[in-house]
């Protein structure tokens, strides 16, 4: 049989995420040309994801750069070409109480300050959770309250910065959620909410297959089987292959390296029958040990807008909420509608939400029960949860997991039938970077971490023209 040695390594890459993407150009970059990637869906793009909602096309998926900085190199790139310009600007900040009335702008945004600088809380060992946490730290300053008026005031915002927090993380309860969540976490800088219009986010996936070869992108390929650590070839004989993947349709493909970048949902759904043999079993415990969230977004597009037209965000307090209580209960999960955002320069409302067993109808009551606000033109409900190739969000850690077990998950597998055989299976995705789990760069940046990789294995020197400073600290 041929020899590895004299023919260029076969690479498959499974996932089209922004992990899988960043993976396959990088290693075009290096100079691999026998990358092929494999999407189980028919679109590109992973959890950056658009849709259409009237004439308007919607990020149903990520739309917030988590960092301004050079250091970001999503930011970099959106930035680079020239996207960046055309975000509108957000508008103005307002919040309602659930009694009906509009909550003073300042007094508001001065208790959501302090609310989010005790929530914000970079843990490290303590062992304990985020909801903990906060409910100790606001009951210290809602006791030092003397105003009756001034401290349920107080209170309900608090419980409202909790509740935007679960949305960010994509939680259902703060007290599952590890204080210790960002201790390894690299800041980079304010984020930036690229407000879902015009799909700008996903441009970033139309930039990062500018140069890869259409014909080796592989649509509704879904993966049933990962073999590895074995000798396969085809007929003839030719060449000898240590991993081989199975499609649901029956197409086996070979490969000298597979970087796996399916989501943590997905592994926690399919990874014990997925790979043959079967992950170690630290890796198992990980993946079960590991949490991934959920978040819906429900667009709401109306005729006209029923808000004033310098609004940009409206928040709902909820005058009898605690922050000792912030959990998405399913009966109360009305409450946890919280958050409007308009999405400019169009009539449309998008709204976050943490639950999602609800069905249309119920959000017609509650945007009828104010009966001055007329019945949406159209609604469009995201579905992460039940997507089979995604099954939510992204990763979390919980109470009593420390983050350093992304490390483990993102080391590739060892082989013992065929040792000389390096790195078959790597593993990429937010959910392997403990410095940036649940970040768009955090996804690209795992990708380019395994491209790197594996170029260091074959000794390729060719500096890509993408690298950014934060990959000498990843």
């Amino acid at each position: 049989p041929v020899d590895m040695a004299d023919r260029n390594p076969a690479i498959v890459v499974v996932g089209a995420g922004v992990a899988g993407l960043a993976a396959a150009k990088k290693l075009k970059e290096y100079g691999f040309n026998d990358v092929t990637v494999l999407e189980a869906s028919e679109k590109v793009g992973g959890r950056v994801a658009t849709a259409t909602l009237g004439t308007a096309c919607v990020d149903t998926g990520a739309q917030y750069i988590h960092g301004t900085s050079e250091e970001n190199p999503v930011y970099c790139l959106l930035k680079k070409s020239g996207l960046l310009n055309q975000i509108p600007e957000m508008g103005e900040e307002t919040f309602y109480s659930n009694k009906g009335h509009k909550v003073d702008v300042n007094i508001a945004r001065d208790a959501y300050g302090a609310g989010e600088s005790m929530i914000r809380y970079r843990g490290s060992n303590t062992g304990k959770s985020l909801g903990e946490h906060y409910a100790e730290k606001t009951q210290g300053v809602i006791d030092s309250v003397q105003d009756d008026d001034k401290r349920t005031r107080m209170q309900s915002v608090f419980a409202l910065v909790g509740k935007d927090m679960l949305i960010d993380i994509g939680a259902s309860d703060l007290h599952r959620i590890s204080l210790d969540s960002w201790q390894y976490y690299i800041n980079m800088g304010d984020s930036l909410n690229i407000p879902g219009y015009d799909s700008l986010m996903f441009q970033l996936v139309d930039k990062l297959l500018e140069d890869f070869p259409k014909d080796r992108l592989l649509l509704k390929r879904e993966v049933s089987k990962i073999k590895w650590d074995g000798s396969f070839s085809v007929a003839p004989a030719l060449c000898q292959y240590p991993v081989c993947i199975v499609c649901e349709n029956g197409e086996e493909i070979l490969a000298d390296h597979v970087i796996v970048t399916i989501s943590l949902g997905c592994l926690k759904a399919q990874a014990s029958s997925l790979f043959i043999p079967s992950l170690p079993t630290e890796k198992m415990e990980v993946i079960e040990k590991l949490c991934f969230g959920n978040i819906a977004k429900i667009f709401l597009e109306y005729e006209e807008a029923f808000w004033e037209s310098d609004v940009g965000t409206i928040s709902l307090i909820y005058e009898d909420d605690i922050p000792a209580s912030v959990s998405t209960n399913k009966m109360q999960w009305l409450k946890n509608m919280q958050y409007f955002s308009v999405l400019r320069p169009k009539e449309r409302l998008m709204l976050y939400q943490t639950i999602v067993t609800f069905s249309v109808i119920i959000i017609k009551i509650i945007v009828i029960r104010h009966s001055n606000i007329p019945q949406p033109k159209s609604i469009l409900c995201t579905k992460w949860r039940s997507n089979k190739f995604v099954k939510g969000t992204y990763s979390f850690l919980p109470v009593g997991v420390d983050g350093n077990v992304m490390d483990t998950l993102a080391q590739p597998l060892v082989g013992s039938q065929h040792p000389n055989k390096d790195l078959q299976v790597l593993f990429a995705g937010e959910a392997t970077m403990k410095t940036l789990y649940g970040t768009v760069q955090g996804a690209l940046l795992s990708g380019h971490r395994e491209a790197d990789r594996l170029a260091a294995h074959y000794k390729k020197t060719v500096a890509p023209t993408s690298t950014t400073s934060v990959e000498k600290q990843v």
